[in-house]
């Protein structure tokens, strides 16, 4: 059925009295039945018609075309989606706090497996519309591809998740004596775990700082590759675990804290001992290397340069960001401390 037949117009048609007697003394009862009752079923029509037309017209002066900006996510832990667009979520709270200081542009929200999101970067892009990796970590391979933002946050240590044998092995050994800075994890050491052959998960098309750091200790014993398409990684490590299918794996903050009182009480996390002091930029925009791409990038870093001047816009990004990564509380002055000492403006891009 036609919409314009549900359509209630507030005006009637009217005429005058003189009219309606002329045309009641030349026409027909049929003929005068005829008229009105094809009146009563075109008019709406035409109410209707015009309503639109004036309402798209408005809606089109409103909001001129503009380019849009396609931000990318993973799959992840806390991500309200509709079909692929992320519609709620703490990560896409951070993603839209920063999209409204980027001015100029429509913007979406969506998320893929890694390997499309790359995909879509590397070769979707248009001359009005890009895709941007939000959350991409500094790889010079990926700027003969994509151009980079500068970092958009601060990390924390990187944590590893362990299985209850291995944490028990590492007890027994006294192998991570050591208290880590935030006071919550023991320390252990990536080297030391390889070097024994303790086996750990990597995920085709996933490269990340945890990846880059162990490679000098990799063999075929140690490391399962897996393809990770779909999947919250974090979980799935964690599941990898308690299967037996390996002895430890990098888990992001987000997904540990994610888990229930009882999941966290058998699972036994350890701070990693060669990144424990490093602090580094994060979340950086990765735009397709295009022009738009590149005049994104830029109009990226301007904003962020505005934002971080502004101790207001700086506070609410540090909070947003904070929540974002799913740090703990108890976390949270180690984090402001090096927000503080990052001075994320004056970082160089590489």
């Amino acid at each position: 059925m036609s919409t314009h037949g549900i359509c209630v117009c507030l005006q009637s048609p009217t005429f005058s009295h003189g009219t309606s007697l002329n045309w009641a003394g030349t026409l027909s009862p049929l003929q005068i039945f005829q008229l009105l009752l094809l009146t009563l079923i075109m008019f709406p029509r035409f109410c209707c018609a015009h309503e639109q037309n004036v309402e798209e017209t408005r809606h089109s002066a409103a909001t001129p075309n503009r380019p849009t900006v396609v931000w990318l996510r993973p799959p992840e832990v806390g991500a309200s989606t509709e079909g692929i667009r992320i519609s709620e979520g703490p990560m896409y709270d951070n993603m839209f706090f920063l999209a409204t200081n980027l001015k100029g542009y429509e913007h979406r929200f969506e998320a893929y497996p890694i390997k499309r999101a790359w995909s879509l970067v590397k070769s979707a892009s248009t001359s009005d519309e890009v895709y941007c990796f939000f959350g991409a970590s500094y790889r010079k391979e990926r700027t003969t591809w994509g151009y980079f933002s500068q970092p958009s946050s601060v990390n924390l240590p990187m944590l590893i998740v362990v299985s209850e044998s291995l944490h028990q092995q590492l007890v027994l050994d006294d192998v991570a004596p050591q208290q880590s800075q935030s006071g919550l994890f023991e320390m252990t050491s990536l080297e030391r775990l390889l070097s024994d052959n303790y086996r750990t998960v990597l995920y085709s098309e996933v490269k990340n700082t945890f990846s880059e750091v162990i490679q000098p200790w990799v063999n075929n014993r140690n490391v399962i590759m897996l393809n990770g398409l779909g999947k919250d990684l974090g979980l799935h490590t964690i599941e990898l675990i308690k299967n037996g299918r390996i002895d430890f794996g990098h888990v992001g903050h987000m997904e540990l804290y994610s888990l229930t009182s009882d999941q966290l009480e058998s699972t036994y996390v350890y701070q990693v001992e060669e990144l424990s002091d490093d602090t580094r930029g994060t979340k950086r925009l990765f735009c397709s290397k295009t022009p738009m791409g590149k005049q994104v990038t830029e109009d990226f870093n301007y904003a962020l340069a505005n934002i971080n001047q502004d101790k207001v816009a700086s506070a609410q990004l540090r909070e947003v960001s904070f929540i974002a990564d799913g740090y703990p509380t108890l976390l949270k002055p180690m984090f402001d401390a090096r927000w503080k000492s990052m001075q994320l403006r004056n970082t160089d891009p590489h």
